[in-house]
C-alpha cells in the first residue's frame, strides 16, 4: 500500500476551524498528521486523539445522521414502515456504545473511537444528569420529528432507483482545489429536479449554510451532471419539527461560494512553509485572540496559549482513574 500523503484541500469545516484559530488549523490538518501510527511521536499522536475529540452535541448529531442514513438504505433494500420507535431504538443503542467507548477509553488504542470533549475534559467517568439527559432528548425530537415529517413522506413516495448514492466523503474541483464535501440525501423527482437535504440538528446559520449548499450543487453537477437550474438545495431542521429552508441555486450565489473556496484556500496556502508540498510549521500559524474560542477548543490540552490564558483543561488522562459504572445518555 501506497505511504499517505497529506494533500492540500478545502472544506467549509476546514475554512471555519482557519477563520477560528489558525494554530488550532494547524494542529488539525498538519501536527496531527500521522497521529494514528502507535509508532509516532507522542506529541503527534496526542494531537491526533484531540482532532478525534467530539463535544455532546457534535456527537448527538452524528447519531442522528447514521440513523437515518441507515434507515434509507434499508428502506431501499426492503421498503418498511418508517417509525419513531424504531429510528429511537438504534440511536439509543449507539448512544449507549459510544458512551462505553468513551468512558472505557477505547480510544486510547483506537483514537477514531468515540472521545467525547467533555469526559475528556471532565472526570472521564460522569456527567451531570441533567447534561446526559439533553442529548438523548436532542437525538429522540430530532429522529421523531424526521419519522412525521413531509419531508419523509415525500422522498419515500420516489422510486428508490432515483435516489442518489450519497452520505459518503466525496471531492470535487473548484479550479484545481480538490473541495470535500458529504451529501446526506438526494434524489430526482418526477419534474426532474435533484433535490439535496441537508439534514441539520441544531439552529440554521443562513452564510454557513449557503455556502455548504452551494458546494452541494458544485458537487452534483460535477458527479451528476445536474444542470444548475434544476437542483434545489434544502435544510431540513429537525429540532425545529423538521422545518424545511430552501436556498436558491442562483448564479450569484455560486460565484460568491467560488470566490469563497479560492480566497479561503490562498490564505491557507499563504501560510505554508512549501505551498507545492503542503508543509507547514507550527509557528507560521498564530493563535487567536479569543478566550471564548480556547475554552472550547478540543486542543488545549496541547496548546501553548491555552496554558498561558489559564483555561481550565481538567484532570490530565493519567490522573484519570479506571471508569467505575457507567451513567449513559
Amino acid at each position: 500500500m501506497a505511504d499517505l500523503v497529506n494533500e492540500f484541500s478545502w472544506s467549509v469545516s476546514r475554512q471555519g476551524l482557519f477563520d477560528e484559530c489558525r494554530r488550532a488549523y494547524y494542529y488539525n490538518y498538519y501536527g496531527a498528521w500521522g497521529g494514528w501510527d502507535a509508532g509516532a511521536p507522542a506529541r503527534i499522536r496526542l494531537l491526533y486523539r484531540l482532532k478525534n475529540l467530539r463535544s455532546l452535541d457534535m456527537w448527538a448529531g452524528s447519531i442522528v445522521h447514521e440513523v437515518i442514513a441507515e434507515t434509507l438504505r434499508r428502506y431501499a433494500l426492503k421498503p418498511e414502515p418508517v417509525t419513531t420507535a424504531d429510528l429511537q431504538a438504534r440511536a439509543r443503542a449507539k448512544l449507549r456504545a459510544g458512551w462505553t467507548e468513551a468512558v472505557n477509553r477505547d480510544w486510547e488504542r483506537a483514537p477514531k473511537k468515540t472521545n467525547l470533549d467533555e469526559l475528556y475534559y471532565g472526570n472521564g467517568r460522569t456527567l451531570p444528569p441533567e447534561q446526559t439527559e439533553r442529548i438523548r432528548d436532542k437525538v429522540n425530537h430530532c429522529l421523531a420529528a424526521f419519522a412525521d415529517s413531509a419531508v419523509l413522506r415525500e422522498l419515500l413516495a420516489v422510486n428508490y432507483l432515483n435516489w442518489k448514492p450519497v452520505d459518503k466523503l466525496d471531492t470535487f474541483l473548484v479550479d484545481a482545489i480538490k473541495v470535500w464535501c458529504a451529501v446526506d440525501f438526494a434524489y430526482t423527482g418526477d419534474d426532474g429536479v435533484l433535490h439535496i437535504l441537508d439534514w441539520k440538528t441544531g439552529a440554521e446559520r443562513e452564510e454557513a449554510l449557503q455556502l455548504q449548499l452551494a458546494c452541494y450543487a458544485f458537487y452534483a453537477a460535477d458527479k451528476w451532471c445536474a444542470r444548475r437550474d434544476a437542483i434545489k438545495v434544502c435544510g431540513v431542521f429537525l429540532k425545529e419539527g423538521a422545518r424545511v429552508s430552501e436556498y436558491a441555486i442562483t448564479p450569484e450565489l455560486l460565484a460568491a461560494a467560488r470566490d469563497h473556496i479560492l480566497a479561503g484556500a490562498g490564505a491557507m496556502r499563504a501560510l505554508l512553509v512549501n505551498p507545492a508540498a503542503n508543509q507547514a510549521r507550527e509557528e507560521d500559524f498564530p493563535f487567536c485572540d479569543s478566550a471564548r474560542s480556547c475554552r472550547r477548543c478540543f486542543f488545549r490540552e496541547a496548546c501553548p496559549h491555552a496554558a498561558e490564558l489559564a483555561v481550565d483543561v481538567g484532570a490530565t488522562l493519567l490522573q484519570k482513574g479506571a471508569p467505575p459504572a457507567l451513567r449513559a445518555p
